[in-house]
């Protein structure tokens, strides 16, 4: 088989622009870790896009470099008629990730992925803070900026961030509502448009690695996720992968993420505040920055399991019996640094 390995930040689609650091950083970090795994399975042949500016990653034959936007578009049409399937990781910001998949489909190719309905939700906060809602879980409460007023019901510190975004991109802390409502005066009509507030609430930021099919998930690990504040907003330092044991609480919710978005399929990612009850602050429809844990903290080829999903399903998936034997600590620059024994 052969598969379109498509991360969208070094795949050449930015050629125009400068490339932003960090996010290629993870970019990359997670498109070699894919490409090392899949490298594995005699059975697999691996291609991919590359921004011109980059070096290509290891464990890889099969490659474009691309220089301009026309020889980008090209080469993505190339690849989408040569290969049998395409495993796609890009932002969910404006629909990005969504319009992928839908080209994957509409090409008639195999999508190692979530499908596009899912995406759409899980790309919204404020629909994924609804729909997981109705289907009993818990959720913050979740109001558009341009309706939001600072006698609103939801409870000081406050955070305000794009309803599309990203992990903790732009994601602005206000200790009060005065502060942000000072903030939210006088910006432009898009701003307002596009931004949410929620309540910021104390916890432990954490992390769920799912594996996903047909309405049901394989827990796979639990996450801790570092969160540090600076210059009133958020940035995600770092990620210690399997940070607990797994268990019964954490399964139920996976299990009703799954039943409530059926079309998520593949590596999921869901963002949990740990408090005296846990929280779902998000769903990532796409592998994330966590799987570069897996294999050092279980010692297998994760994308075994990806394989196992799309040829027999997920009953046939069959996890390994050490499951919360290590910890993974992934830092800021996406390296994993260390892995120690837990029992």
């Amino acid at each position: 088989m052969k598969i379109l390995v498509y991360e969208h930040i070094t795949s050449g689609a930015l050629c125009t622009a400068p490339l932003p650091t960090s996010l290629v950083r993870e970019g990359n970090a997670m498109l070699e870790a894919l490409l090392t795994d899949l490298a594995e399975n005699s059975s697999v042949q691996t291609v991919i896009l590359r921004d011109y500016r980059l070096k290509l990653p290891a464990h890889i034959r099969h490659y474009y470099y691309i220089h301009n936007l026309d020889e980008f578009h090209c080469r993505w049409h190339d690849c989408l008629e040569g290969v049998d399937a395409v495993l796609p990781i890009a932002p969910e910001t404006e629909g990005l990730l969504t319009k992928i998949q839908e080209s994957v489909l509409k090409a008639d190719k195999r999508l190692l992925g979530c499908h596009p309905e899912a995406t759409a939700i899980a790309t919204s906060k404020s629909q994924t803070a609804h729909c997981l809602a109705v289907a009993g879980l818990m959720t913050l409460p979740t109001t558009w900026l341009q309706d939001w007023q600072p006698d609103n019901a939801i409870a000081d510190p406050l955070i305000c961030k794009p309803d599309d975004g990203v992990g903790s991109t732009d994601v602005l802390y206000f200790d009060n509502s005065t502060t942000l409502n000072r903030w939210k005066q006088g910006k432009p009509p898009e701003i307002l448009a596009n931004r949410i507030v929620q309540p910021y609430l104390q916890g432990i930021a954490a992390s769920l690695c799912l594996l996903c099919d047909k309405g049901e998930a394989l827990l796979l690990c639990i996450n801790q996720q570092h969160i540090q504040m600076k210059a009133g907003a958020l940035y995600l330092r770092g990620i210690t992968v399997n940070t607990m044991a797994i268990s019964k609480i954490f399964q139920e919710i996976a299990d009703r993420i799954a039943h409530a978005l059926p079309k998520l399929w593949g590596f999921v990612g869901v963002d949990l505040i740990l408090g005296p009850q846990p929280i779902v602050v998000e769903i990532n429809p796409r592998l994330t920055t966590s799987y570069l844990g897996l294999r050092k903290t279980y010692g297998i080829n994760p994308t075994r399991w990806l394989l196992t999903l799309l040829d027999q399903g997920i009953k046939a998936v069959e996890l390994p019996p050490n499951l919360g034997y290590k910890m993974t600590l992934i830092t800021e620059k996406q390296r994993v640094i260390c892995a120690t024994d837990r029992y």
